[in-house]
C-alpha cells in the first residue's frame, strides 16, 4: 500500500521551504523544537496516574519555571492546547450565560470569536486604526465581568493604562499575535496593566501550535485551575491531555528566547517597519505612513477589493501572505533574514504587483536560508 501520507506531507514541506513565508500568524520551528514534536512523548500522557512518567513531570515542571522567567510572572499555565482554549478559559473563569462581554470587533481587527455559541453577548469598544480609542472610553457609561483585548490585526500597542483606569478589574490582553515581541521585551507589557496575558505561541512567538496564559494575581490563577489543570475529583475542564511533546517543544523555544528572543524580537519589528517603507516607495500601497506603519510584526497592504487577487497572485510567486492582506516578519527574522534581504523581497512584491513573475527568484531566496537554518 502506497503512503500517500507521507508522500503529501514531503511534497507539502518542500513547497513550503521554496516560499518565502510573510504570514503574519505562522512561524516555523528550530531544529530542536521539531525534535520534541516526533519524540517519545507524543504518544503518551505523562503524569501520575500513570507509570514512566517521571521525565514527563520533570519536563513539565521545568517548563512552566521557564514561562515565569521569560515572562516575569508568577503564574503560568503551558496545558491549553490553543489559543482559543485560553479566550474559553478566560470566558468562563469570569463571566456567566448572558454575560456582555467588551473587546474589539472582528471589523476593527478584533479576534472574531463566537460569543454568542457560548451564550455570551458582545459589547464592541471604540477603534481607530485598529487600536483602542481611549478618549472614546471615557463615554462609556457600563462595566464589564471581562474586558478581553483580543486582536487579529496588532500594529501599534493598544492604550492599556486608560483601558485599567476606566475598568480596574478582569482586563485580559490576548497576545497571540505578538507574543515574540513580548518576551523580547520590544512590545507593551500587558501583565503591568492587565490581570492576565493569554495567547498563542507560534506566531512572533516561534514556538509548536498551542495556547499559554500568564498572570501575577492569585485569585485569577485559582479561577484558571478549575478549567486548566487536571481534576478527577470535580471534573476535567477545558483540558484533559496537554500534548506532553507541545510541552516539551514549547519549553526548548522559550529556552531559544531567553538567550537570543530580544535581538529577534527588535530585528523582526525593524523588518516589518523597512520592508513597509521600501513597498510603499515601490508605489505598493502600505497603511499608516503617517505613524511609522507599524510597531509590531505585522505590517497592511492598503488595496481595498483587489487584496485577494494580489493575495493569489503572490501566492502563485512563492511569496505567501494572508487572504486580508496582513504581511508578516516573524518567520522570515527567525530564519535570519534582514533589511537587505527585505529590500529585495519589497521588489519581488512590487515587481508581482506590476504583473510580473518572480517565482524562480522566490523559490532560490527561500531555498538558501531554509536550508541555511537547518543545517
Amino acid at each position: 500500500m502506497e503512503e500517500e501520507i507521507l508522500k503529501l506531507i514531503e511534497k507539502h514541506e518542500k513547497y513550503r521551504r521554496r516560499g518565502i513565508n510573510l504570514i503574519a500568524s505562522e512561524n516555523v520551528l528550530s531544529r530542536e523544537a521539531l525534535k520534541a514534536l516526533h519524540c517519545d512523548l507524543a504518544g503518551r500522557y505523562g503524569s501520575n496516574w500513570y507509570g514512566g512518567s517521571r521525565y514527563a513531570e520533570e519536563i513539565k515542571e521545568k517548563v512552566e519555571e521557564l514561562a515565569k522567567k521569560l515572562f516575569n510572572a508568577k503564574y503560568a499555565f503551558i496545558t491549553p492546547l490553543s489559543g482559543n482554549i485560553c479566550d474559553l478559559a478566560v470566558i468562563f473563569s469570569f463571566t456567566k450565560p448572558f454575560d456582555e462581554i467588551a473587546g474589539i470587533a472582528k471589523e476593527d481587527g478584533g479576534y472574531p470569536l463566537g460569543y454568542e455559541k457560548f451564550d455570551r453577548r458582545f459589547y464592541p469598544l471604540p477603534v481607530k486604526d485598529y487600536v483602542i480609542n481611549a478618549e472614546e472610553l471615557e463615554k462609556i457609561k457600563k462595566d464589564f465581568p471581562l474586558v478581553l483585548i483580543a486582536s487579529s490585526i496588532i500594529l501599534f500597542p493598544h492604550p492599556l493604562e486608560a483601558i485599567a483606569k476606566k475598568f480596574r478589574h478582569n482586563i485580559v490582553y490576548d497576545a497571540s499575535h505578538v507574543l515574540g515581541l513580548i518576551a523580547g521585551k520590544e512590545f507593551q507589557n500587558p501583565l503591568k496593566y492587565c490581570q492576565a496575558m493569554i495567547g498563542s505561541t507560534h506566531k512572533s512567538f516561534p514556538g509548536p501550535q498551542g495556547g499559554i496564559i500568564l498572570t501575577n494575581d492569585s485569585w485569577v490563577a485559582e479561577k484558571l485551575s478549575k478549567y486548566l489543570l487536571f481534576d478527577y475529583d470535580k471534573g476535567i475542564g477545558l483540558v484533559d491531555n496537554p500534548h506532553l511533546n507541545r510541552i516539551a517543544s514549547l519549553g526548548i523555544v522559550m529556552e531559544e528566547m531567553l538567550k537570543n528572543g530580544r535581538e529577534y524580537a527588535k530585528q523582526t519589528i525593524k523588518n516589518a517597519k523597512y520592508l513597509a517603507k521600501c513597498l510603499d516607495e515601490l508605489g505598493v500601497p502600505i497603511k499608516f505612513a503617517e505613524k511609522g506603519y507599524t510597531e509590531s510584526h505585522q505590517i497592511l497592504l492598503n488595496l481595498g477589493e483587489e487584496t485577494f487577487n494580489f493575495f493569489k497572485k503572490l501566492e502563485e510567486n512563492h511569496i505567501f501572505i494572508d487572504c486580508i492582506g496582513r504581511i508578516g516578519t516573524a518567520e522570515v527574522t527567525h530564519i535570519g533574514v534582514g533589511e537587505k534581504e527585505m529590500e529585495e523581497i519589497a521588489h519581488m512584491i512590487a515587481d508581482v504587483y506590476k504583473g510580473k513573475n518572480v517565482k524562480d527568484k522566490a523559490i532560490k531566496i527561500a531555498k538558501e536560508f531554509y536550508e541555511k537554518f537547518y543545517e
